[in-house]
């Protein structure tokens, strides 16, 4: 009898559980109460590290890779049997390769509290993107990656020497600098910047672990040359993407102003009639040369199809690249070419092409540039670039009012000791 009725309060306390349940799930949730801004700046949760181990639990040394150290090394040194080792380079496959370590690349080791044995490895490849090796309770292999936060960040300025010492004097990351370079290079010659001219910006600054990261997306933007006054908005929808200007037109050309990512010293303009410094007498001297330090990096301005890549007489190592029926650029004196440059290759704009130099008739380090249109030389400082396509008639009044609020925000920027962040979609 007393067993029927143990039962019977066992059946009647788990019905009462059931319904509380029931009860709870009828509730309201709170898990989508939190916005996503809210949620990128959650750390991680008590007890556990940025990785997802138990704090407190073991002792962590950071280290770098030294000079020709390989995994096998490291773990060598980490007491990690070579039969281990083998088994963790066959789990890697797929996931990380573990013959591509570089020097300096960090990484962590976790060691028992008691023994100091160590029990796992967390080998970061950037500083987001990391491999996790674990050998404590057999082998395990993993990868994963620390979250980034952004946060909307501004600046502006009046450039009184260059762009990049306004924006470190602001404590400004100078990656803005590249960015409104490569939003506005189409229209503003970043190497001849005047004193007076004028910027502001919105942008997102990254944090990876609360340490800067670099920048996100430049949002809004607006700069000032020489009187005239450029502005562009990121949008992005199904049929359009990238920046464009208060009416909906493109900001970006087909070509950019000049084949380099920073600024470079013209030596020698476009002209006619140059007298030539090897030759001794008077030359039509069809392009402009920049006088920038041996190796430099030079880059396409264009997207478009590599039709020579060669050494040729006195022009020495030169790249030619036609980018549509109309415009075809070329680069002179180049000390080397950049991987995989050649004839019949496409490139894309702002990629790599090769190298300042002194190859060719030249009498010192620079590089000749120049650009033809419909196959006649013209001044690149003087070319009116064609504009890409913009935002199409249907789209236009949907872009003209996502651009109003950071439009308005643009036009705070510098007017106010301090200013609301406006609500940017």
């Amino acid at each position: 009898m007393s067993r029927v009725k143990n039962l019977i309060i066992g059946l009647t306390l788990v019905c009462l559980f059931q319904a509380c349940s029931i009860f709870q799930e009828k509730s309201p949730k709170t898990e989508n109460s939190v916005t996503l801004d809210e949620f990128s700046e959650i750390q991680e949760l008590p007890g556990f590290d940025s990785y997802g181990f138990e704090k407190n639990k073991a002792t962590i040394k950071e280290a770098k890779v030294k000079r020709n150290e390989s995994l096998y090394v490291i773990l060598r040194s980490l007491d990690v049997t070579p039969e281990d080792i083998y088994t963790i380079e066959q789990m890697s496959e797929g996931k990380f390769n573990t013959r591509r370590i570089k020097q300096n690349q960090k990484y962590y080791t976790y060691h028992d509290l008691e023994t100091d044995a160590p029990l796992r490895m967390v080998f970061h490849e950037t500083a987001t993107d990391y491999v996790i090796f674990d050998w404590q309770d057999g082998i395990e292999v993993k990868v994963g990656a620390k979250k980034i936060r952004s946060e909307i960040a501004t600046a502006y300025g009046t450039i009184e020497s260059s762009l990049y010492e306004t924006l470190v004097s602001q404590n400004v990351n100078i990656l803005v600098a590249n960015g409104l370079s490569e939003i506005f290079g189409w229209e503003v010659d970043f190497f001849r910047l005047y004193k007076g001219d004028k910027f502001k910006v919105i942008y997102e600054k990254r944090f990876v672990d609360d340490k800067p990261y670099g920048i996100g997306q430049i949002i809004a933007a607006e700069f000032e040359h020489r009187g005239e006054v450029y502005e562009a908005y990121f949008y992005e929808s199904e049929d359009a993407y990238g920046y464009y200007d208060g009416v909906g037109n493109s900001v970006q050309k087909a070509l950019l102003k000049a084949p380099f990512k920073y600024s470079q010293r013209i030596s020698s303009n476009f002209s006619y009639n140059r007298f030539h410094p090897v030759l001794k007498r008077p030359l039509p001297h069809y392009g402009v040369d920049y006088a920038a330090p041996l190796g430099t990096p030079v880059i396409s301005v264009g997207d478009g199809e590599v039709i020579e890549s060669q050494y040729r007489g006195a022009s020495g190592n030169i790249v030619k690249i036609r980018h549509n029926s109309t415009y075809t650029t070329a680069y002179l004196h180049l000390n080397g070419f950049a991987s995989g440059i050649k004839k019949g290759r496409q490139v894309k704009q702002g990629q790599v092409i090769g190298y300042v130099g002194r190859t060719g008739r030249v009498t010192g380090v620079h590089l000749h540039y120049n650009v033809n249109k419909n196959g006649r030389p013209v001044n690149p400082l003087k070319l009116v670039l064609p504009p890409s396509k913009g935002i199409s008639n249907e789209e236009l009044e949907a872009y003209k009012v996502s651009i109003e609020a950071k439009r308005e925000e643009l036009n705070k920027i510098g007017n106010e000791v301090s200013y609301a962040k406006a609500t940017l979609n």
